[in-house]
């Protein structure tokens, strides 16, 4: 009976030792949420790195991982008006969808694409989608 409780704990071992070798292996899907690094299940995710003036804020993920990522959260923008210098910021609800994953030169396996439905006011000239990228060089 000893035996068998071992061989189990063996096996639970090496199961676990597979789980960890394949999430170190950076095959989990990710996205660049702050321009540097990919992350999973960001709180944001800044879509203009040269100035901050776009970023999808307050994510809150509802599937994350599989051929497309949802969450829902705010499109905050830079409204530039008189310029981008003195504008304000304004954020609108969003539900965000991420695909078009694909293998960035980190090894990780990066959402490409993002989606976006405006759950209220759609603000004037922006998308409704939004190619992503790899992480920019540190």
């Amino acid at each position: 009976m000893r035996a068998r409780y071992r061989m189990v704990f063996v096996m639970v071992l090496l199961a676990g030792a597979v789980a960890v070798s394949a999430l170190a292996s950076g095959s989990a899907r990710r996205v660049v949420g702050d321009c540097t690094k990919s992350q999973a299940r960001p709180s944001s995710i800044v879509l203009a790195c040269a100035d901050d003036n776009l970023v999808l804020t307050h994510l809150h993920w509802s599937s994350f991982g599989a051929s497309d990522a949802t969450a829902s959260g705010d499109y905050y923008v830079n409204g530039c008006t008189p310029d981008c210098a003195a504008g304000k910021f304004h954020s609108y609800p969003i539900k965000l969808t991420l695909s078009a994953a694909r293998e960035c030169p980190d090894g990780h396996d990066d959402y490409r694409e993002a989606a976006f439905t405006f759950l209220a006011t759609r603000p004037r000239g922006a998308p409704s989608k939004y190619a992503l990228f790899c992480p920019l060089p540190g």
